[in-house]
């Protein structure tokens, strides 16, 4: 009878073991996941146009620890008579943003315009700003310090393309540092007014904590041009897109928003829909 209860508490104990190692090996398992998900960030809403108010909400990043946030913007300009030019109009700049640009297939420094109120020349030997161009790359960069006062900007880049070249593309780069709260999440609201329909990239990096990036793509129906407005221009655009006039291809126009006619593809027809739209014939784009 000993020897069966000795069996009975064998049995009890060999069970009690296997359930608090399974026990550990969950808790364990759990940790391990919190730990391998790390810092996110999600953006809302999910999908928006020029000028909406977007809302950047990080998790999981240290408690209390500054948070690099970058945001880059690159967009695609054709080449017209040798020269290409880049613009975004009345955009917002936080106070202590650094703001950096750069523009390839050029043949070598660009020319740099921004307008607060009224319009300002920038080149080399600007106090504030450093312009680098790099022959191998035939790229224009241009850096600036620490914006100290916030509020609404213009820039306007030009330069000279190389030879053959069909299309210029411009990267704009923005750098803030925020601080993550106790819990290791933080919110910031920004604005994309004048943010040109493009490829935006936000990527935030904390102190310690492993970096998170989120791709957005910016659209507006009718903003072939892809310089966050709809006017004249973008049926210009549209029309020499359908006549395969070099620069007007896929990179420099936006055929989600050329589509404006209710038919599937981008044809001439987007552009007389367009005009038509514009003076008031018709109610919609499609």
């Amino acid at each position: 009878m000993a020897e069966k209860k000795k069996g009975i508490v064998k049995a009890d104990l060999t069970r009690a073991c296997i359930h608090t190692a399974l026990i550990a090996f969950v808790i364990i398992c759990t940790a391990s996941l919190a730990l391998a998900n790390g810092p996110s960030i999600t953006v809302t809403p999910s999908n928006f146009t020029p000028g909406d108010l977007v809302t950047l909400n990080g998790t999981e990043f240290k408690a209390n620890e500054n948070i690099t946030l970058t945001t880059t913007v690159t967009c695609w300009k054709p080449v017209v008579d040798g020269q290409c030019e880049c613009d975004m109009e009345d955009f917002e700049i936080l106070p202590g943003v650094r703001f950096d640009l750069s523009v390839r297939e050029v043949k070598d420094h660009v020319s740099v315009y921004i307008k607060k109120g009224i319009w300002l020349p920038i080149g080399p030997g600007t106090p504030g700003f450093t312009f680098v161009y790099n022959a191998a790359t035939k790229t224009s960069n241009v850096s600036s310090v620490k914006i100290p006062t916030g509020g609404r900007y213009s820039i306007d880049v030009i330069g000279d393309a190389v030879d053959g070249a069909k299309n210029c593309t411009m990267t704009t780069t923005a750098t803030l540092i925020i601080q993550a709260d106790g819990s290791g999440a933080f919110s910031q609201v920004f604005d994309t007014t004048g943010i040109p329909i493009c490829c935006m990239r936000v990527t935030a990096t904390g102190e310690t904590s492993d970096p998170c990036t989120v791709d957005l793509q910016l659209c507006l129906k009718g903003d072939a041009s892809k310089d966050g407005h709809v006017n004249a221009y973008d049926c210009c655009c549209i029309a020499r897109y359908c006549c395969e006039i070099p620069g007007y291809d896929n990179c420099t126009i936006c055929c989600t928003s050329a589509d404006v006619d209710g038919t599937s593809g981008v044809t001439g027809d987007d552009a007389r829909y367009l005009a038509r739209y514009l003076v008031g014939l018709e109610d919609e784009l499609h």
